[in-house]
C-alpha cells in the first residue's frame, strides 16, 4: 500500500509540488500579521493555519468525502452535484491549450476579471455552444475536455472548487493569479509585497490541502490502481 501511494504522489503531485516548493524556499524568512492569524514565512516552515481555517478544512473534507461516496466515484455524478449547486461545467474542445493561453489548468477555474474573463467567456461558452458571454467578468466554472476524465485528477479540483464555495482564503483572484503564475516559474518574493505573500502561500496551502485529501481517499478506494494505471500509461497527470 505505501508503494501504491507513493506512486500516486509522484504521478499526481510531484510536479507541481516540486516547483511551488521551490517558489517556497525562496521567499525571504520574515512574520507578517493579518486579520485572524499570524503567519510565520519560512522556507523551512509550513504556513500556520488559524485554527478558523482548520475546522473549517476538517468540515469540508469530511463533507466532500461523503458526497463522494454518494456519487460512487463517478465523474459524471460529481460533475452533476457541481452544476446543481451553482457552478456551471463545460465540456469545451481544446479545453486545455485555451485554459494554457491565460495560464490555467483544466478541471475549477475561480473567477475573474478584465481580458483574461473576456477571452475565457467568449471561447468556452462559443465552443461548449451556448449562449454567447461578452463580458469583462467570469463565473467560477468548470472547463475541460469532453473526454474520459481521470477520477483523482477530477477530485483534486472538486476540493479547490468546494474550498472555493466554503470561502477559504487563497481563492481570490490576486492569489489564485499568482498561483498560476508561479507553477511554471519562480519568484524570489522580491517584486511582492506582504499582501501578495501571503496571498500566494494561501493559495499553495489549498492545492497541498487537495492533494493530501486525494491521496488519503485514494488510500481507501479500491479503485485507484486503475485511475492510476491511466496516468502512468498517458504520462500524465492532467486528464
Amino acid at each position: 500500500m505505501a508503494k501504491f501511494i507513493n506512486r500516486i504522489i509522484n504521478y499526481i503531485l510531484e510536479r507541481r509540488k516540486q516547483k511551488l516548493e521551490k517558489t517556497m524556499n525562496k521567499l525571504k524568512p520574515k512574520t507578517y500579521t493579518q486579520s485572524t492569524t499570524k503567519t510565520h514565512i519560512n522556507a523551512s516552515e509550513t504556513m500556520i493555519l488559524s485554527s478558523q481555517t482548520e475546522k473549517m478544512l476538517e468540515q469540508m473534507d469530511a463533507e466532500l468525502k461523503n458526497i463522494v461516496k454518494t456519487c460512487s466515484l463517478k465523474p459524471e455524478k460529481l460533475l452533476k452535484y457541481i452544476e446543481e449547486h451553482g457552478t456551471e461545467v463545460h465540456k469545451v474542445p481544446w479545453a486545455d491549450k485555451i485554459l494554457k493561453k491565460i495560464k490555467l489548468e483544466e478541471g475549477f477555474v475561480a473567477p475573474m476579471n478584465g481580458l483574461k474573463a473576456l477571452y475565457l467567456n467568449f471561447f468556452v461558452y462559443l465552443l461548449s455552444q451556448k449562449k454567447l458571454n461578452i463580458s469583462f467578468q467570469s463565473k467560477d466554472m468548470f472547463v475541460m475536455r469532453d473526454m474520459e476524465i481521470n477520477i483523482y485528477y477530477l477530485l483534486h479540483q472538486i476540493h479547490k472548487w468546494y474550498g472555493f464555495k466554503m470561502n477559504l482564503p487563497g481563492y481570490d483572484e490576486k492569489a489564485q493569479e499568482l498561483f498560476n503564475e508561479n507553477l511554471n516559474k519562480m519568484t524570489d518574493g522580491a517584486d511582492l509585497n506582504v499582501e501578495d505573500i501571503l496571498a500566494l502561500k494561501e493559495a499553495i496551502a489549498r492545492d497541498s490541502e487537495a492533494a493530501d485529501f486525494v491521496i488519503n481517499l485514494a488510500k481507501e478506494s479500491t479503485g485507484a490502481k486503475k485511475a492510476l494505471n491511466k496516468i502512468k500509461q498517458d504520462g500524465s497527470a492532467e486528464i
